[in-house]
Protein backbone atom coordinates (compact mmCIF):
# COMPACT_ATOMS: atom_id res chain seq x y z
CA UNK A 1 0.00 0.00 0.00
CA UNK A 2 3.10 2.55 0.78
CA UNK A 3 4.81 1.71 -2.73
CA UNK A 4 1.69 2.77 -4.84
CA UNK A 5 -0.04 5.40 -2.17
CA UNK A 6 3.99 7.23 -2.80
CA UNK A 7 3.36 6.71 -6.64
CA UNK A 8 0.20 8.22 -6.83
CA UNK A 9 1.32 11.36 -5.19
CA UNK A 10 4.64 11.39 -7.36
CA UNK A 11 2.08 11.31 -10.00
CA UNK A 12 0.13 14.13 -8.41
CA UNK A 13 3.61 16.28 -8.51
CA UNK A 14 4.24 15.54 -12.01
CA UNK A 15 0.83 17.05 -12.79
CA UNK A 16 1.27 19.92 -10.74
CA UNK A 17 4.71 20.67 -12.48
CA UNK A 18 3.47 19.80 -15.85
CA UNK A 19 0.10 21.61 -16.20
CA UNK A 20 1.62 25.30 -15.18
CA UNK A 21 4.59 24.74 -17.85
CA UNK A 22 1.48 23.74 -20.15
CA UNK A 23 -0.35 26.78 -19.93
CA UNK A 24 3.17 29.16 -20.07
CA UNK A 25 3.84 27.18 -23.38
CA UNK A 26 0.10 28.14 -24.77
CA UNK A 27 0.67 31.61 -23.61
CA UNK A 28 4.13 32.00 -25.54
CA UNK A 29 2.62 30.56 -28.69
CA UNK A 30 -0.59 32.66 -28.77
CA UNK A 31 2.37 35.66 -28.77
CA UNK A 32 4.46 33.51 -31.45
CA UNK A 33 6.84 33.14 -29.45
CA UNK A 34 7.59 29.72 -30.40
CA UNK A 35 5.69 28.22 -33.42
CA UNK A 36 3.67 25.06 -31.43
CA UNK A 37 3.14 23.12 -28.56
CA UNK A 38 5.40 20.24 -27.81
CA UNK A 39 4.22 17.15 -28.91
CA UNK A 40 2.97 14.92 -26.28
CA UNK A 41 3.92 11.12 -25.59
CA UNK A 42 0.09 10.09 -27.02
CA UNK A 43 -2.53 11.89 -28.41
CA UNK A 44 -0.92 12.70 -31.02
CA UNK A 45 -1.50 13.94 -34.62
CA UNK A 46 0.12 13.96 -38.15
CA UNK A 47 -2.37 17.09 -39.16
CA UNK A 48 -0.61 20.47 -40.41
CA UNK A 49 -0.37 22.82 -38.00
CA UNK A 50 -2.38 21.27 -35.71
CA UNK A 51 0.09 21.40 -32.18
CA UNK A 52 -0.37 25.76 -32.88
CA UNK A 53 -4.11 25.27 -33.82
CA UNK A 54 -6.36 27.72 -31.74
CA UNK A 55 -9.00 24.97 -31.69
CA UNK A 56 -6.20 22.78 -29.68
CA UNK A 57 -5.22 25.44 -27.70
CA UNK A 58 -8.53 26.26 -26.53
CA UNK A 59 -9.60 22.94 -25.85
CA UNK A 60 -6.42 22.61 -23.72
CA UNK A 61 -7.32 25.60 -21.62
CA UNK A 62 -10.41 24.66 -20.69
CA UNK A 63 -8.90 21.16 -19.79
CA UNK A 64 -6.57 22.55 -17.63
CA UNK A 65 -9.41 24.74 -15.85
CA UNK A 66 -9.88 23.72 -12.24
CA UNK A 67 -7.11 20.73 -12.47
CA UNK A 68 -5.61 20.82 -9.06
CA UNK A 69 -9.31 20.24 -7.95
CA UNK A 70 -9.90 17.19 -10.20
CA UNK A 71 -6.27 15.82 -9.16
CA UNK A 72 -7.45 16.04 -5.72
CA UNK A 73 -10.50 14.40 -6.66
CA UNK A 74 -8.81 11.31 -8.18
CA UNK A 75 -5.98 11.18 -5.69
CA UNK A 76 -8.47 10.47 -2.77
CA UNK A 77 -10.57 7.99 -5.25
CA UNK A 78 -7.05 6.05 -5.50
CA UNK A 79 -5.66 5.67 -1.88
CA UNK A 80 -8.95 4.95 -0.91
CA UNK A 81 -9.16 2.24 -3.17
CA UNK A 82 -5.50 1.01 -2.14
CA UNK A 83 -6.64 0.91 1.43
CA UNK A 84 -9.78 -1.09 0.49
CA UNK A 85 -7.68 -3.76 -1.28
CA UNK A 86 -5.03 -3.78 1.47
CA UNK A 87 -7.82 -5.12 3.96
CA UNK A 88 -8.62 -7.71 1.60
CA UNK A 89 -4.87 -8.28 1.13
CA UNK A 90 -3.88 -8.73 4.85
CA UNK A 91 -6.81 -10.45 5.44
CA UNK A 92 -6.76 -13.28 2.44
CA UNK A 93 -3.18 -13.48 3.46
CA UNK A 94 -3.53 -14.22 7.05
CA UNK A 95 -6.00 -17.16 5.75
CA UNK A 96 -3.35 -18.52 3.44
CA UNK A 97 -0.86 -18.40 6.06
CA UNK A 98 -2.97 -21.34 8.03
CA UNK A 99 -3.46 -23.06 4.72
CA UNK A 100 -6.92 -21.13 3.42
CA UNK A 101 -9.91 -20.92 4.87
CA UNK A 102 -11.15 -24.74 4.43
CA UNK A 103 -8.01 -25.97 6.17
CA UNK A 104 -8.14 -22.98 8.67
CA UNK A 105 -12.46 -24.06 9.36
CA UNK A 106 -11.36 -27.82 9.55
CA UNK A 107 -8.33 -27.00 12.07
CA UNK A 108 -10.98 -24.88 14.34
CA UNK A 109 -13.80 -27.78 14.01
CA UNK A 110 -10.84 -30.03 15.11
CA UNK A 111 -10.03 -28.36 18.33
CA UNK A 112 -13.59 -28.07 19.45
CA UNK A 113 -14.29 -31.74 18.19
CA UNK A 114 -11.07 -33.08 20.63
CA UNK A 115 -12.12 -30.98 23.63
CA UNK A 116 -16.04 -32.46 23.32
CA UNK A 117 -15.23 -36.06 22.19
CA UNK A 118 -11.68 -36.79 23.55
CA UNK A 119 -10.83 -34.47 26.77
CA UNK A 120 -14.54 -34.62 27.80
CA UNK A 121 -14.19 -38.02 28.60
CA UNK A 122 -11.07 -37.72 30.77
CA UNK A 123 -11.88 -37.75 34.32
CA UNK A 124 -10.33 -35.30 36.03
CA UNK A 125 -11.43 -32.76 33.12
CA UNK A 126 -15.47 -34.33 33.33
CA UNK A 127 -15.28 -33.15 37.06
CA UNK A 128 -14.31 -29.68 36.79
CA UNK A 129 -16.70 -29.01 33.67
CA UNK A 130 -19.60 -30.72 35.41
CA UNK A 131 -19.21 -28.22 38.42
CA UNK A 132 -19.59 -25.44 35.77
CA UNK A 133 -23.29 -26.62 35.17
CA UNK A 134 -26.15 -25.38 36.40
CA UNK A 135 -27.88 -26.95 39.21
CA UNK A 136 -30.50 -26.63 42.07
CA UNK A 137 -28.06 -28.03 44.72
CA UNK A 138 -28.16 -25.90 47.85
CA UNK A 139 -24.23 -26.00 48.04
CA UNK A 140 -22.99 -24.72 44.48
CA UNK A 141 -19.29 -26.24 43.26
CA UNK A 142 -16.64 -23.69 43.24
CA UNK A 143 -16.65 -22.69 39.54
CA UNK A 144 -13.95 -20.72 40.03
CA UNK A 145 -11.52 -23.46 40.78
CA UNK A 146 -12.88 -25.46 38.15
CA UNK A 147 -11.92 -22.97 36.05
CA UNK A 148 -8.95 -22.35 36.67
CA UNK A 149 -8.37 -25.99 36.38
CA UNK A 150 -10.22 -25.77 32.47
CA UNK A 151 -7.43 -23.42 31.63
CA UNK A 152 -4.89 -25.18 32.36
CA UNK A 153 -5.86 -28.08 30.39
CA UNK A 154 -6.72 -28.09 25.60
CA UNK A 155 -10.59 -27.92 27.19
CA UNK A 156 -12.61 -25.63 24.83
CA UNK A 157 -15.58 -23.58 26.61
CA UNK A 158 -18.99 -22.81 24.85
CA UNK A 159 -17.54 -19.56 23.34
CA UNK A 160 -14.38 -20.95 21.92
CA UNK A 161 -16.56 -23.30 19.40
CA UNK A 162 -17.70 -20.86 17.74
CA UNK A 163 -14.32 -20.06 15.79
CA UNK A 164 -14.89 -22.40 12.90
CA UNK A 165 -18.14 -20.40 12.10
CA UNK A 166 -16.71 -17.25 12.22
CA UNK A 167 -13.49 -18.43 9.84
CA UNK A 168 -16.28 -19.75 7.07
CA UNK A 169 -18.28 -16.64 7.33
CA UNK A 170 -15.36 -14.40 7.48
CA UNK A 171 -14.56 -16.26 4.21
CA UNK A 172 -18.22 -15.51 2.88
CA UNK A 173 -17.48 -11.83 3.44
CA UNK A 174 -14.26 -11.31 2.08
CA UNK A 175 -15.04 -12.06 -1.02
CA UNK A 176 -17.57 -9.49 -0.95
CA UNK A 177 -16.46 -6.61 1.57
CA UNK A 178 -18.13 -3.74 1.12
CA UNK A 179 -16.33 -0.32 2.15
CA UNK A 180 -19.01 0.68 5.25
CA UNK A 181 -18.31 -2.75 6.90
CA UNK A 182 -14.51 -2.46 6.82
CA UNK A 183 -14.55 -1.52 10.61
CA UNK A 184 -16.59 -3.48 11.52
CA UNK A 185 -14.77 -6.50 10.28
CA UNK A 186 -11.51 -5.15 11.87
CA UNK A 187 -13.39 -4.66 14.99
CA UNK A 188 -15.47 -7.86 15.63
CA UNK A 189 -13.42 -10.50 13.74
CA UNK A 190 -9.84 -9.22 13.60
CA UNK A 191 -10.50 -7.87 17.43
CA UNK A 192 -8.09 -4.72 17.01
CA UNK A 193 -9.30 -1.58 18.86
CA UNK A 194 -10.57 0.90 17.32
CA UNK A 195 -11.84 4.37 19.18
CA UNK A 196 -14.65 6.22 18.35
CA UNK A 197 -12.52 8.79 16.11
CA UNK A 198 -10.85 6.32 13.90
CA UNK A 199 -14.54 4.76 13.08
CA UNK A 200 -16.10 8.13 12.18
CA UNK A 201 -12.99 9.58 10.36
CA UNK A 202 -12.87 6.16 7.92
CA UNK A 203 -16.71 6.73 7.43
CA UNK A 204 -15.82 10.41 6.76
CA UNK A 205 -13.29 9.71 4.16
CA UNK A 206 -15.35 6.94 2.63
CA UNK A 207 -18.79 9.24 2.38
CA UNK A 208 -16.02 11.82 1.23
CA UNK A 209 -15.13 8.97 -1.81
CA UNK A 210 -18.54 8.60 -2.38
CA UNK A 211 -19.48 12.12 -3.21
CA UNK A 212 -16.55 11.96 -6.19
CA UNK A 213 -17.74 8.35 -7.53
CA UNK A 214 -21.41 9.87 -7.83
CA UNK A 215 -20.23 13.24 -9.20
CA UNK A 216 -20.42 15.27 -6.63
CA UNK A 217 -18.01 18.83 -5.89
CA UNK A 218 -16.00 17.95 -2.18
CA UNK A 219 -14.02 20.83 -2.65
CA UNK A 220 -10.75 18.79 -1.72
CA UNK A 221 -7.29 20.74 -2.39
CA UNK A 222 -3.74 18.31 -1.53
CA UNK A 223 -3.43 19.40 1.89
CA UNK A 224 -6.83 17.65 2.56
CA UNK A 225 -6.08 15.05 0.69
CA UNK A 226 -2.72 14.05 2.45
CA UNK A 227 -4.43 14.58 5.69
CA UNK A 228 -7.13 12.22 4.81
CA UNK A 229 -4.33 9.99 3.65
CA UNK A 230 -2.08 10.12 6.65
CA UNK A 231 -5.68 8.58 8.86
CA UNK A 232 -6.03 5.98 6.20
CA UNK A 233 -2.02 4.96 6.33
CA UNK A 234 -1.87 4.71 10.05
CA UNK A 235 -5.07 2.98 10.48
CA UNK A 236 -3.45 0.14 7.95
CA UNK A 237 -0.15 0.52 10.30
CA UNK A 238 -2.37 -0.90 13.09
CA UNK A 239 -4.38 -3.44 11.13
CA UNK A 240 -0.52 -4.56 10.04
CA UNK A 241 0.95 -4.80 13.31
CA UNK A 242 -2.03 -6.36 14.89
CA UNK A 243 -2.55 -9.61 12.45
CA UNK A 244 1.21 -9.83 12.65
CA UNK A 245 1.46 -9.45 16.23
CA UNK A 246 -1.96 -12.32 16.75
CA UNK A 247 -2.86 -13.79 13.38
CA UNK A 248 0.72 -14.85 11.82
CA UNK A 249 0.76 -17.55 14.18
CA UNK A 250 1.64 -21.35 13.16
CA UNK A 251 -0.78 -23.80 14.86
CA UNK A 252 0.17 -26.80 13.00
CA UNK A 253 1.74 -28.57 16.06
CA UNK A 254 -1.32 -28.27 18.32
CA UNK A 255 -2.23 -31.84 18.35
CA UNK A 256 1.71 -32.82 18.17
Amino acid sequence: MAKNTQEIFDFSVLVHYAVPTLKQQISLVEKSVVTQLCRPDYYRSNKENYYSSPNLLDSIKRRTAGYKSHVSDYLLLSLFSYFEAFVIDVIQEFLNFHGGISEFQNFAIRKSKNSMEILSNQSEIRKHKNKLKPTDAKNQPDRKHATRELKKTQFRFPSDHFASYGIFMLGKKIDDLKAREIPEVLINVLLIDLNTEEVRNFHNIRDIRNKIAHGQIVHLDIEAVTKHNNILMALANKVNKHVCEFFKIYENNYFN
